[in-house]
């Protein structure tokens, strides 16, 4: 919901790696293949851009998690949103500062406060 609310704002650029598109295309396969057209015409409809994933190792995070770490920094990303609080705890253990690492509910009030409305 979050991500229908920003999409197509004109001062905000919605990003995301290769690899996280990856990752949660092969988490539909596995889980809930029903979700796959969805995803799809999500994907389609949010205006999402979608970057490659660099090489570049980041280190001080788990293997799992780096790709989309490394992509969000290549990306010059403000923010790197998510509710895995052990991900958060390791990038700031990392000293990973941009980024900024915030939860869902942290992005939205930051985004609220700025004073982007609901509607």
């Amino acid at each position: 919901m979050l991500v229908d609310w920003l999409a197509g704002r004109e001062n905000i650029i919605l990003a995301t790696g290769r690899c996280c598109v990856q990752e949660v295309e092969r988490n539909l396969a596995k889980k809930l293949p029903q979700a796959q057209a969805i995803w799809q015409k999500f994907l389609s409809a949010s205006g999402l851009r979608i970057d490659a994933c660099p090489r570049t190792p980041v280190t001080g995070i788990n293997a799992k998690d780096r790709p989309i770490v490394a992509a969000a920094i290549a990306a010059n990303a403000a923010y790197f949103v998510t509710d895995d609080k052990a991900l958060i705890a390791e990038m700031r253990a990392a000293k990973i500062k941009t980024p900024q690492t915030v939860t869902p509910r942290k992005m939205l009030e930051e985004l609220l406060a700025l004073g982007l409305s609901l509607g």
